[in-house]
């Protein structure tokens, strides 16, 4: 079955987050989105959350990646790897090589409303198989001989590139 693939793990953001290092996401991401949404917003006729703020000037599409800057340091935090998703021998496996924002909602006068999506993907690994709903996977995607590790199946991490080997 030998794949080359890139695993995606998402979280979602919000006031009911309850890690430190989420709610200071929180904080940064809110911030940042009242100042941008400032910049993007009709000054004659504004309006006060992101998809409103969307349907009038489509520019604001760019909102997301502008927040991104909120969480560079954050994510860099993270050493390359997600250690909450650790393999089926309960090594930290999860390694991360990028990351993706996406803004599900937001409103500049109700903190409540703002969510904030990260996904984060790994670098491409080789999929040899599927095991009783666990993915056998490598590091090395070349060779013959491959060290191996197992990561279970997991609601939150989708195979997010695929390329048949």
């Amino acid at each position: 079955m030998k794949a080359k693939i890139k695993l995606a793990f998402r979280i979602v953001i919000d006031q009911n987050s309850t890690m430190a290092w989420d709610k200071y996401i929180f904080e940064d991401t809110y911030f940042e989105y009242k100042i941008q949404h400032q910049v993007f917003d009709d000054k004659q006729n504004p309006v006060k959350n992101y998809w409103e703020l969307l349907l009038k000037n489509s520019h604001a599409d760019r909102i997301p990646f502008l927040l991104s800057s909120a969480v560079v340091n954050y994510v860099s935090q993270l050493n390359g790897e997600i250690k909450s998703l650790p393999d089926v021998l309960g090594n930290t496996f999860f390694p991360i090589e990028s990351f993706k924002l996406d803004l599900i909602s937001s409103n500049v006068e109700d903190s409540s409303k703002h969510k904030v999506g990260l996904t984060f993907y790994t670098p491409e690994l080789l999929l040899i198989d599927i095991i009783d709903n666990k993915y056998l996977l490598s590091k090395n995607s070349s060779g013959d001989n491959f060290e191996t590790f197992m990561f279970g199946f997991h609601p939150q991490v989708a195979i997010a590139y695929y390329n048949a080997a």
